[in-house]
């Protein structure tokens, strides 16, 4: 399971494998892959790809987690299970190549399917953010239209974008939760008849 540092490793993940695999022999060698915050569409990037967090959300279809058990036995407080929502947008001068890139990243993203620990933890100085049984599935996943509105509303310089949902991302708990004694007698003092 993850640390608290996952959200990081995601989004560093999502950067450097947009760097590290776009086809510079199309595209160029000068591309700026960023981490965008809302005030970074005021003045966005020339060309390049934005990679904007736009929703976190703890995900309500497992939200009673047992205890966690580590390896040697020991019970901790459940981990945090995490939606984490990102908008992958295509930043260019010209319309035909900004759709190009576009289609590109979807290719992409498609293919990646899920990202494994090892892809996880690379793109951090921590190597140990994700355990190496991890892995999160990117689903594309299209906002409702009047999201979409609200994001045009708010980003009036916003291109046609992706975005993608990485679900379950499982934060854990440090907080030891130690067991209990072992159960040694019961009582059963409801009903009984005291006269």
């Amino acid at each position: 399971m993850a640390n608290y540092r996952a959200i990081a490793a995601v989004s560093a993940a999502l950067q450097g494998l947009i760097r590290d695999r776009y086809p510079r022999d199309e595209f160029g060698d000068g591309l700026d892959i960023e981490l965008y915050q809302t005030r970074d569409f005021e003045n966005p990037m020339q060309e390049g790809f934005s990679i904007y967090l736009f929703h976190v959300r703890i995900n309500g279809a497992v939200r009673n987690l047992t205890l966690r058990r580590s390896p040697d036995g020991r019970r901790f407080r459940p981990s945090l299970p995490l939606d984490l929502h990102y908008m992958i947008t295509p930043w260019a001068q010209d319309v035909g190549r900004q759709h190009r890139m576009l289609g590109w990243a979807m290719r992409l993203m498609e293919d990646i399917g899920v990202f494994s620990a090892g892809h996880l933890n690379h793109y951090l100085t921590e190597t140990d953010t994700f355990a190496p049984n991890e892995g999160l599935e990117i689903i594309c996943d299209p906002l409702a239209l009047a999201d979409y509105f609200t994001l045009w509303d708010r980003l009036a310089k916003l291109p046609a974008s992706a975005t993608y949902a990485l679900r379950m991302v499982l934060i854990d708990s440090d907080i030891h939760a130690p067991d209990s004694a072992p159960v040694q007698t019961r009582r059963f003092d409801m009903g009984e008849v005291v006269s």
